[in-house]
């Protein structure tokens, strides 16, 4: 068989595409085994049965035929009535085959006088508001003066004519006449008992002898020879280069008793076909499927000129039945206007057309109405309307799965070549239109285009369905789409082209095709392959069905994100600290994500989601970060933690949890009271430097969980970092991280953040110390210089932050004696910030330690000293740094005092003094007098030196708290005073 499109010659005997481009073949017209068959042809074998589907309901169109042309079959005509209906019929047909410019008055010949003179007679007349081929035959078949003469001389030189064999080559026009003219004198010419008696009572047992029966078959083969060749498809004049191809797709009604051995359907048509409209047959449709009590599918070709596209081109079927007229198919529109008859119209759309093919996907072909009470009954009852829009939902089922047979072979002509017809299909069948004088909707048959919607989604969902059981069973064999991903992105494509609103069931069973089933990138590739090459907007139609599940809070759609990732054709993530905005680095963009997540403060749910699916992450290498971007800050600790065993295995990234934090928190302007998220940040700081971690409280805050979780990574995956050998982008981010946490921590009391940021930091330049020193003496500069740039940084940052919140000064009197903290947890700030164990090194300590001095140091010595005392803050312990060196400064405050003769212990309530040991030691030594730079032993100047000095008075007040008290006191401090 040859390709029309490439020319290519295939080997096979009935092949259903072209082997070189694709392209799908027509089967050949049948051939019959005998002459009187009647057995029809069986379907292609290997074909899908899309009938057996819709067997379960009768036909609609029980009763749009009669199968007769006479209106009550029981009541026969005489002969002399069927004489004469014979004899103008046969002048009808020559008059329209002459001039007949409509195919309604070419459907004229068709029908008798006899039929038309009954309907006259009828007692009982039913107002006929639908066009009516009757009355269009009886304008066409107007016979001037003198016919019946012309016909005679006509039908004896057509009966020469005949007698010649028949040619290859399509008869003309006048040779089409004479046929015809021929055909209609043959079958209906003398009497009804000299035809019986012309033809056999029984073909198995002909009468006569074996001579005579040779004869009448030799006879009966030559004439329909000649009246074949008469109703042979004009020849098209174009090649598929020159204009467009246009293939017909219809169903023939059951009742026409279509048999596909004996009869053929024929395309007829306006001038652009060929001149004259309607004159002859453009092309023949063949018989392809058995759609059993829906009727049969037939299918033809022709070309048309391209000077015709986007135009509209009226167009009708017919049936001939090997002899006699055809019978014109009829639409069951009412006529408006006298003269304008109703038809099919083809509208090829030249921006549908793809390869320059356009398929014309028809309903189906319905005969005459029956007789005049079942009319009545259903224009009374509206039977008819309703019997047509489900003939044409019938239809569109039949055709949708012819398209979708053209994936039984899974390549990118097909899925160019399916898309394209997919396309056309809907533009048909969107709106009901007929040319009627001109192109217009067929309004009366009220069958809109959100009906038409709604059948259609019907039937994808039918298709749709084998992949969404979860019965485990495998797909059934007609099913032409072995994929469920591939489904997914064909009910896509119609969602997005065909303007689907669908319900969220839908839109969450459209994302579980859409999830793939892959456990590889190269195994989700191989099943992307072919359908993303279309020149389909993938990446748009997938954005526009992630944003409408948010809108609709179907969260099915963020386990379709591979799918996204794979249309954006990105590269490999990039494993280093560049600034990207969020959305690129998430591999989000287009989609309000951020919105999605504030909106929904806890996404417990979609967090399991997630959690089912995760073997998605092994097919994206993107997923895990857009999934962490769309969580809220609430979830992220459950994420990590679910997550660890894939992380174990993919350390790169924990990288990507810092970067995701640290983008989290670049969002936020600021954390305070009023925003809920600011104890997180503090509860997940001080976790994440927890080394043995704990499962975080449930009233601890996320972000404070999410620091946790990040260092308990960096505790858990230590030797996994350390082989990775992007080490320097852990201290970019984490510097990133500690910077900007400071700056959106705007109050004291969530110290904690700022510390627990910088612990990350240290934990990061601790474990890039190690990889240095395994790594011999190379560069030994720049890596003590890259560390010391993230120290430096951190540092700055830090300090920047306490002046920025400790703006006033450390104390505050609010009596004449009483010493109070302006900031009451200042020391603790301090003092966690101290703790950390950055390397001695660097100088971490000292520098808070000297900024924390100084700060002191502007205030008063009694102040300092009134404020050490205080109970209200307690120092860790012996090795609490920040209390030596508070202390420290208070002792330098006595000195400072002591030389001024100022009394210290008078102006400080003995309730500070009882736990104040220590200070009380150091006035006593302070004040001692000194010879030669040692203490003064000598009994008089002591006992001199007791009487006169002015804190006496109050050592002795407090003697009976001394022995509790000189456990703080140094053996020089208490041995000077026992001499005393």
């Amino acid at each position: 068989m040859e390709c029309p499109s490439c020319r290519h010659i295939s080997k096979e005997e009935a092949p259903k595409f072209c082997s070189q481009c694709g392209h799908k073949l027509l089967p050949a017209a049948p051939v019959p085994d005998s002459e009187n068959s009647l057995e029809a042809t069986s379907a292609p074998e290997g074909e899908m049965e899309c009938g057996q589907e819709l067997r379960e309901d009768s036909s609609p169109f029980f009763s749009l035929g009669s199968g007769d042309v006479q209106e009550n079959p029981d009541e026969p005509c005489s002969d002399a009535s069927w004489q004469v209906q014979r004899e103008v019929a046969s002048e009808g047909f020559v008059d329209a085959a002459g001039g007949a410019s409509t195919s309604d008055e070419l459907e004229a010949a068709s029908y008798s006088a006899c039929k038309r003179r009954k309907e006259d007679a009828t007692p009982f007349e039913v107002p006929d508001t639908c066009s009516s081929d009757s009355e269009q035959a009886s304008v066409a078949a107007a016979e001037p003066a003198g016919a019946g003469k012309r016909v005679g001389k006509e039908v004896k030189n057509q009966t020469e004519k005949m007698k010649q064999p028949p040619t290859s080559v399509p008869a003309s026009r006048d040779n089409h006449q004479e046929a015809a003219t021929k055909d209609q004198m043959g079958v209906s010419g003398g009497k009804a008992g000299e035809n019986e008696k012309a033809k056999p009572k029984d073909p198995k047992k002909p009468e006569g002898n074996n001579r005579n029966n040779a004869a009448t078959v030799k006879n009966e083969r030559e004439q329909r020879s000649q009246r074949e060749s008469a109703h042979r498809a004009k020849e098209c004049p174009l090649s598929s280069l020159e204009g467009i191809t246009v293939y017909f797709h219809a169903i023939i009604s059951e009742h026409f008793q279509f048999n596909p051995r004996q009869h053929k359907v024929f395309v007829r048509g306006g001038e652009e076909f060929g001149k004259p409209g309607w004159n002859h047959d453009v092309c023949e449709m063949y018989y392809t499927k058995d759609l059993h009590e829906n009727g049969s599918l037939v299918e033809g070709s022709t070309i048309i000129s391209k000077q015709h596209l986007d135009k509209p081109i009226p167009y009708k079927y017919v049936l001939w039945r090997g002899k006699g007229p055809v019978e014109y198919e009829f639409i069951y529109k009412c006529q408006q206007k006298e003269g304008e008859h109703v038809n099919r119209c083809l509208h090829v759309k030249s921006s549908l057309l793809g390869s320059g093919d356009w398929h014309q996907y028809d309903d189906i072909i319905c005969r005459r109405p029956p007789g005049k009470f079942q009319k009545l009954v259903d224009y009374l009852t509206d039977g008819i309307r309703k019997n047509l829009v489900k003939g044409k939902q019938i239809a569109a089922a039949v055709m949708l799965d012819r398209i979708f047979s053209i994936l039984e072979t899974w390549n990118a002509i097909n899925l160019k070549n399916f898309f394209t017809q997919f396309q056309q299909f809907y533009s048909i069948i969107r709106v009901p239109m007929i040319y009627e004088g001109e192109e217009q909707l067929w309004s009366t048959l009220q069958y809109e285009e959100k009906e038409v919607r709604k059948h259609l989604w019907e039937c994808l969902t039918k298709k749709m369905a084998p992949f969404l059981e979860m019965s485990g069973d495998p797909l059934p064999e007609d099913c032409p789409v072995r994929s469920k991903l591939r489904m997914g992105l064909i009910v896509l494509f119609s969602v997005e082209k065909f303007h689907f609103l669908l319900p969220e069931s839908d839109l969450g069973s459209l994302c579980y095709l859409l999830c793939s089933n892959a456990s590889s990138p190269d195994a989700l590739r191989k099943d992307l392959i072919h359908i993303l090459e279309t020149s389909q907007s993938w990446r748009a139609s997938m954005v526009n069905l992630c944003q409408m599940c948010m809108d609709r809070k179907v969260d099915h759609w963020v386990c379709a994100l591979p799918v996204l990732h794979h249309c954006m054709d990105l590269s490999s993530p990039a494993q280093d600290s560049g600034v990207q905005p969020e959305d690129t680095w998430a591999a989000l963009e287009g989609i309000s994500f951020s919105e999605f997540r504030e909106k929904r403060a806890d996404q417990k749910q979609l967090l399991q989601l997630m959690g089912k699916n995760r073997h998605l992450l092994n097919v994206d290498e993107y997923l895990f970060r857009s999934w962490f971007s769309l969580l809220p800050l609430s979830n992220l600790v459950h994420y990590m933690e679910d997550l660890t065993d894939y992380l174990s295995y993919s350390p790169a990234r924990i990288l990507d949890c810092l970067l995701g934090t640290w983008y989290r928190l670049e969002g936020l302007e600021e954390i305070s009271n009023r925003n809920s998220q600011v104890c997180c940040l503090e509860s997940a700081l001080e976790s994440l430097l927890s080394k043995s971690r704990s499962k975080p409280n449930q009233s601890e805050c996320s972000i404070k969980s999410t620091f946790e979780m990040l260092l308990h990574l960096l505790d858990m995956f230590r030797e996994k970092i350390l082989e990775e050998p992007l080490i320097q982008s852990y201290l970019t981010v984490c510097l990133k991280l500690h910077e900007t946490t400071c700056r959106i921590t705007k109050e004291y009391t969530f110290y904690e953040m700022p510390a627990l940021s910088a612990e990350i930091v240290c934990r990061i330049i601790i474990l890039k110390l190690l990889v240095d020193s395994a790594g011999g003496q190379g560069n030994e500069t720049g890596k003590k210089n890259s560390v010391k740039t993230v120290f430096q940084g951190t540092l700055a940052a830090t300090r920047s932050w306490l002046q920025r919140i400790f703006q006033k000064g450390v104390f505050r009197t609010e009596y004449t004696f009483s010493v109070t903290f302006t900031y009451c947890e200042e020391i603790k700030v301090w003092r966690r910030l101290v703790e950390i164990n950055f390397p001695a090194e660097h100088g971490w300590k000292e520098s808070l330690l000297g900024d924390m001095e100084g700060r002191l140091k502007q205030e008063k010595p009694l102040s300092q000293i009134s404020a050490f005392c205080n109970t209200n803050w307690d120092a860790a312990g012996a090795e609490d740094s920040v209390s030596k060196r508070f202390e420290m400064c208070a002792i330098e405050a006595v000195s400072s005092i002591c030389q001024s003769q100022t009394s210290i212990l008078e102006k400080i309530s003995y309730k500070d003094l009882r736990k104040c040991g220590t200070l009380v030691s150091a006035v006593i030594t302070k004040s001692w007098p000194r010879s030669r730079g040692e203490f003064v032993d000598d009994l008089g100047e002591v006992l001199n030196h007791l009487l006169t000095w002015p804190e006496i008075n109050h050592l002795f007040k407090l003697y009976g708290t001394f022995t509790e008290g000189a456990g703080n006191m140094c053996s020089v401090q208490w041995c000077l005073l026992t001499q005393g």
